[in-house]
């Protein structure tokens, strides 16, 4: 194999590994005790995601974070607060219902990014797009109304998994236009470590126990920052750089595969029908939205070039 082989080979091959770390975020929740507060979790996991920006900061010497504006930092502090309420609706859910409902629901951001940049930016919406929206709320209708009627415990997990999936389209839509002035380091130092006091504000609010942890459960806090966060979402960002927008994109719904995958060898644990045919028509209508907005951008990278 020539080295031109292997630079087209090593994105792809950073995208699978990226999705089955991705993909174990859920399993690890799992694994935590089950006396310990998903807010806690959170809380930890946010802490030691955060941390892990340090050495990266400190290159330059904290430069950029002295030199944002306060408009700017006003505006990562709502992210922050934003993603916080994510994680803990997220792993709440992940507690509560199975593994294959919940980050179904929790994947399906794309949708809520384009119908906020619609409501609140009045970005235009294909009609693919539109028709792909319709498709996927008819999954998710079709996911609870199953989920409600064999097992109401359930219900409550399913709809913190959708609003953290709300809450993770209006982070990715807020986070979107800093992103593009703000280097990586900085904005994810900022960001996660604010998400960090906002669970950690709700942890003291609700009078959750955060301590004494026992070590092995510190352990998997840990794993959580560096599996998922620091290898499975850098990596991602990375093939970015090599390959389609759409085709990074798409990878995204490989995740409630991955984790179901999982979940079936780690906790035997099989989703419902219900679930599993919600859940197809649910992908099929995200994976048609974001087709769709990948092509619309491709069109206007087309006409407006010189």
């Amino acid at each position: 194999m020539n080295k031109q082989d292997e630079d087209n080979i090593l994105p792809y091959a950073s995208l699978i590994v990226a999705m089955v770390a991705i993909s174990f975020s859920a399993i690890f929740i799992r694994w935590v005790n089950a006396d310990i507060s998903p807010l806690v979790v959170g809380a930890y996991r946010q802490t030691f995601a955060s941390l892990i920006f340090i050495p990266f900061l400190m290159k330059n010497n904290f430069s950029e974070i002295k030199n944002l504006n306060r408009r700017n930092l006003t505006q990562m502090s709502l992210v922050g607060i934003v993603l916080g309420l994510h994680f803990g609706f997220f792993i709440s859910s992940v507690t509560m219902t199975s593994v294959a409902a919940a980050t179904l629901l929790a994947t399906s951001h794309p949708l809520f990014v384009v119908f906020f940049g619609w409501l609140l930016l009045k970005e235009r919406v294909e009609k693919k797009s539109q028709l792909g929206i319709l498709l996927s709320f008819v999954g998710i209708i079709i996911l609870f109304s199953g989920e409600l009627s064999e097992d109401s415990g359930a219900y409550l997990g399913n709809l913190f998994a959708l609003i953290s999936g709300i809450l993770a389209g209006i982070y990715f839509l807020a986070g979107r236009t800093l992103r593009s002035s703000i280097t990586l380091p900085t904005y994810a130092f900022v960001v996660y470590s604010i998400s960090a006091i906002t669970l950690w504000s709700s942890v003291i609010l609700t009078n959750a126990n955060y301590y004494p942890i026992p070590n092995r459960d510190i352990g998997i806090f840990l794993l959580m920052a560096f599996v998922p966060t620091l290898l499975g979402h850098t990596l991602h960002n990375w093939a970015l750089g090599f390959l389609p927008a759409y085709i990074v994109s798409v990878t995204l719904l490989a995740e409630p595969f991955g984790a179901s995958l999982l979940a079936w060898h780690f906790f035997n644990e099989l989703p419902t029908m219900w679930v599993i045919f919600g859940g197809a028509v649910c992908l099929g209508g995200i994976f048609i939205t974001l087709i769709s907005k990948s092509e619309s951008k491709q069109e206007n990278l087309t006409v407006s070039d010189p």
